[in-house]
């Protein structure tokens, strides 16, 4: 039915309450005046006791009726029957309302309705009458009669109070008649009314509609603006609204979605509000529009929708929520190449470290967390799946034959390694990136731990071990994660490892070697029960160990060895050894022994490397000797030395340690024991280096002991061994000198001989060996091989040039005064005896040679020879003159001749008598200058035989007394 539709279309909108107002309106009728306030009598309430009786309509209308039948004037007649209309009305529309048929319940109201306009229309306005007249036709569904009972009052009575509401029916008529442009002029007309109208806002409403359908979308979008403006909250929240105003919001929005999507879709709205100004609803145009093209599948636009609003609001609170509306559109089109892209738009956009981040409210950020934590784990676990189908790619790959491009295979696609190792990195630097913004922004939540730890795989995996080694110790030791804590800090320590190998120049190489000990250190201290922690630590110790931090990586050993239960054996030997090591280097030589035997022990009998621990034991105990010394204990170092020749006796370590036993022995002059011990490794070692150094030893402890011999041959063996030029000569002469002192005469003699062929520098020492043949030679009267040294001493300081010495010249002086006193002993072995002139000669001759050596002899000017040479000078010269006058007498003189005879011996006796006393003068004279030694004194022993009365006076001593009288 035409009504039953028209209502229907009303109904679903706002402008159904609006419709049943009007409808209340059409029984409205133009009020005449009557009584006034002062007319009326004064209130008098009813008892409330009385019950008044029902009044029916119909007992109303029946009233009315005999009222009219007896009613003679027109004016009352008209006011009857206007009563009556309206009562028929009101039967007619209960009647309606009750039926179940569709007929006709109006025509007796219209009728007299028309009578009423007829009856009324010569003594006024019948507006109030056509009014009515057209609401009754409208109720029984005949349009046209209701139209046209409309038009006449709105072309009759423009002034009308009822225009607004008329303009209004006429309409919803022209619009329900599909006539918009007059359905748009007559909503025009009752908006011109002006806004105090109650039918205004639907007016405003419909003339939108009206627009809307005559295909004019930007003027409807900017009348239905008209109309959300009217009836928006200041904040533009529509879901404020209730009842009416909820509906007609949402309708517009409908309907203006529509009109957007005819057009350019969000584009339009941009257009339309660059112009109008943006509203606070502004965002919800832009929904509705995208849930229109959901709705309709069309997704692309949906999402496009969403995300031109996100483009033109960057800054809106509602760019996130359409954001994450184009997500869904994606998901519900099956768009999974555009899901995660939008995604990662999201949080670049919205995430913690975006600028909108940073401007916006706890309680935003709050609801964007929301979003976030689904977002970020998607996006990391995506880009490192990807990094690992890459990694497996490149493993799989094999070169495609005959390309001679070096490209590899996957799948379709070609990729050269380069290529594909650069897309592997930048995946995982990708996935790390979206698993480090999800521990920022969820630094408490319980997934962040493994979002850490797979951040740090990615790291890892991207060759980017620093950030990579951060991200494993923050799992490790702040979160101490339980399921992949241990893991982390392994793998820190394999980070900082590789950073180790990576590292060229030597500084960065020893930092990243603290830094990998450090993780190793909080390893073990953290896992202690990681069945990795043991062998963890003992890298480390040994890694301390060579960085030379000894206290520390002792420590670390300590705990492997202390480890319970016990660790497996290799490990716990590695330990002792460091712990051995490391006290060895701090100078803890008891335990750094201790911890060595400890390693010995775990170590097989046959294991090649006990030798170098037997080594390091040894080594412990030779320097715990040093330190006994450096505390005055030599006796304690001794026997710590001889320790080391019991354990490792054939070692190099026992050899030094055995010799030095032996000098520390000497130096407590404990030399019987010191020669034991030099005998005895002399005896293990006589290829040692230290081994030609022991005859020297062996020659002092003799000479301690006083076993010349002994000595005089530890020196010569020194002397045969020794390559040194300057140690065999030295060794060679201090042999001589002991064989001298033993009475070995013979190889004394054979050593000064030898060094004295040998060695012509220095002269000091090779003329002393000369004088000491010199010596040699006459204890065991050998005269002439004197001789010849006698003459080597002269000879050798005078070849000495600028090397001669005081010693040299006196030595030469000495060889002088010894050839000369054999001179002077021939001299007097001479006797004179006849024939004297022959043995006179012979003698002078004697005399000559005699005076020349002690001449050469003065020549030295050495003091003790050159009183000597005087002396015997001046004995010769008086030898000489005592002998002539002591020789023999010819047999065949006379008394006479033998007088003259005599006379003239003393002739020839008297000059060298004289000539003796002058030079024994001359001799004792040197007293005066200090010099009165031997010769001097025999000198004036000389003198007194030859000038008794000069010489020969006896001292006499005056006695006298000190005492006074």
């Amino acid at each position: 039915m035409k009504r039953r539709g028209y209502l229907s279309r009303l109904v679903v909108t706002v402008l159904t309450c609006a419709l049943l107002e009007g409808c209340s309106g059409f029984g409205t009728e133009k009020v005449e005046r009557g009584p006034t306030l002062g007319d009326l009598g004064p209130a008098v309430l009813p008892d409330p006791d009385v019950k008044l009786p029902k009044i029916s309509l119909e007992d109303i209308e029946q009233s009315y009726r005999r009222a009219l039948e007896v009613a003679a004037a027109p004016e009352v007649r008209r006011k009857i029957i206007t009563r009556l209309a309206d009562l028929q009305m009101r039967r007619s529309e209960r009647e309606q309302l009750a039926a179940t048929d569709d007929k006709r319940f109006y025509d007796q109201a219209i009728e007299m309705y028309r009578e009423l306009i007829e009856l009324q229309r010569p003594h006024g306005d019948t507006d109030n009458l056509e009014y009515q007249l057209a609401k009754a036709y409208a109720l029984d569904g005949r349009t046209d009669e209701s139209g046209a009972a409309l038009d006449r009052l709105a072309a009759r009575y423009p002034n009308s109070p009822l225009l607004a509401e008329t303009q209004f029916r006429r309409a919803e008529n022209f619009f329900s008649a599909k006539k918009y442009a007059e359905a748009e002029r007559a909503y025009q007309a009752v908006i011109d009314i002006g806004d105090q109208s109650p039918y205004y806002q639907n007016a405003v409403y419909m003339l939108g509609w009206s627009q809307f359908k005559r295909n004019h979308y930007l003027a409807s979008l900017n009348t239905f603006t008209r109309v959300l403006d009217a009836i928006s909250p200041v904040d533009g929240d529509f879901d404020k609204l209730r009842g009416p105003d909820r509906n007609l919001t949402q309708d517009t929005l409908r309907v203006m979605s529509l009109a957007f999507s005819y057009l350019d879709g969000a584009e339009t709205i941009t257009e339309v509000y660059k112009d109008l100004g943006q509203r606070p609803y502004h965002h919800q145009l832009y929904d509705r529009l995208g849930k229109l093209y959901l709705s309709k599948q069309r997704y692309r636009d949906s999402a496009d929708t969403y995300r031109h609003y996100m483009e033109y609001n960057p800054g809106s609170d509602f760019s996130p929520v359409f954001a994450v509306r184009a997500i869904a559109v994606y998901e519900a089109g099956n768009f999974p190449s555009l899901i995660l892209p939008a995604k990662e738009t999201f949080v670049k956009n919205y995430g913690i470290h975006s600028q909108y981040w940073a401007l916006k409210s706890d309680s935003l950020r709050e609801r964007l967390r929301r979003y976030l934590h689904d977002y970020l784990p998607e996006l990391a676990q995506f880009y490192h799946a990807q990094a690992q189908n890459y990694k497996r790619a490149l493993a799989r790959f094999k070169k495609t034959k005959n390309s001679g491009k070096g490209e590899y295979r996957s799948g379709e696609k070609k990729l050269s390694r380069v290529q594909l190792l650069q897309k592997e990195r930048e995946s995982y630097l990708t996935a790390a990136v979206w698993y480090r913004e999800f521990v920022d922004t969820f630094p408490a939540d319980k997934q962040t731990p493994e979002m850490l730890f797979l951040m740090a795989e990615s790291l890892f995996d991207a060759r980017e071990m620093p950030r990579a080694m951060e991200a494993y110790e923050s799992v490790a030791y702040k979160y101490l994660d339980p399921e992949h804590g241990a893991e982390a800090g392994y793998s820190a320590i394999l980070a900082a490892d590789a950073m180790v190998q990576a590292s060229d120049d030597g500084e960065t190489r020893s930092s990243w070697v603290v830094r990998k000990t450090h993780a190793s250190l909080q390893f073990a201290d953290y896992y202690v029960h990681d069945k990795r922690a043991p062998r963890v630590l003992t890298q480390t110790a040994e890694s301390l160990l060579k960085q030379g931090r000894q206290a520390q990586a002792v420590a670390a050993a300590k705990r492997i060895t202390d480890w319970q239960p016990a660790v497996e054996l290799n490990l716990r030997r590695t330990a002792w050894l460091v712990q051995g090591h490391g006290l060895f280097d701090l100078k803890v030589y008891a335990e750094a022994e201790k911890a060595y035997r400890a390693a010995l022990a775990l170590l097989d009998a046959k294991d090649s490397s006990r030798e170098k621990i037997e080594a390091r034991v040894a080594a412990s105990i030779y320097k715990a000797a040093e330190q006994l010394l450096s505390h005055n204990n030599r006796a304690g170092a001794v026997a710590q030395l001889l320790r080391v020749r019991d354990l490792v006796p054939g070692s190099d370590i026992a050899a030094k340690a055995q010799y030095d036993a032996a000098g520390y022995l000497m130096d407590m002059k404990r030399w019987q024991e010191a020669e034991k011990e030099l005998l005895d490794f002399r005896r293990r070692f006589p290829s040692h280096k230290l081994t030609p150094t022991i005859p020297a030893k062996l020659a002092v402890i003799y000479q301690e002991l006083e076993q010349w011999q002994l000595a005089a041959d530890s020196l010569t063996d020194i002397y045969r061994l020794n390559p040194t030029p300057e140690a065999k000569r030295e060794t060679l002469y201090l042999a001589a000198e002991l064989y001298e002192k033993s009475g070995d005469l013979g190889k004394a003699i054979l050593r000064y001989r030898e060094y004295a062929n040998t060695y012509a520098q220095p002269v000091d020492i090779v003329m002393e060996a000369r004088y000491k043949l010199t010596q040699l030679y006459q204890q065991r009267g050998q005269t002439d091989k004197r001789r010849f040294w006698l003459r080597k001493l002269i000879a050798g300081d005078a070849g000495a040039g600028g090397d001669r010495t005081e010693r040299s010249k006196y030595l030469a002086a000495y060889a002088a005064s010894e050839m000369a006193e054999e001179n002077y002993q021939r001299f007097l072995a001479i006797p004179l005896k006849l024939p004297l002139k022959r043995s006179l000669a012979k003698k002078k001759t004697a005399l000559q040679e005699t005076l020349a050596a002690y001449k050469k002899t003065l020549d030295y000017g050495v003091a003790e020879f050159t009183t000597l040479a005087s002396y015997r000078i001046g004995e010769v010269y008086a030898r000489l003159s005592k002998d002539l006058l002591e020789s023999q007498r010819p047999k065949n003189l006379d008394a006479l001749a033998l007088e003259q005879y005599e006379i003239l011996l003393e002739e020839q006796a008297y000059p060298f008598e004289e000539k003796a006393i002058e030079i024994h003068e001359a001799n004792a004279q040197r007293s005066w200058d200090g010099i009165y030694d031997t010769w001097v004194k025999s000198s004036f022993q000389s003198l007194a035989r030859l000038l008794p009365a000069r010489y020969l006076k006896r001292e006499h001593l005056v006695k006298y007394s000190e005492t006074i009288y």
